[in-house]
């Protein structure tokens, strides 16, 4: 994916990781996080999708898994 900048200029994501990294750490840890927020939407839409539906699991199914995890998958006391 080619970004058009002033002019007719394009910049690939190699080019920007490239200049990205020209930023001190502590502005690309400032860039990073202004891309994590304008992309959230999308990201959570992403994953949503691969994530299960869980309407049908209910508070007790899930602290029985905690505790057979907590206690080495036996049966929960």
């Amino acid at each position: 994916m080619d970004i058009e900048l002033s002019g007719k200029n394009k910049m690939g994501v190699s080019e920007f990781l490239s200049l990205f990294m020209q930023f001190s750490k502590e502005e690309q840890i400032k860039i990073a996080e202004k891309i994590t927020l304008q992309t959230f939407d999308d990201q959570w839409l992403m994953l949503d999708k691969e994530l299960p539906d869980t309407d049908e699991v209910s508070e007790e199914d899930i602290m029985a898994e905690i505790k057979a995890v907590r206690y080495g998958r036996q049966e929960a006391p």
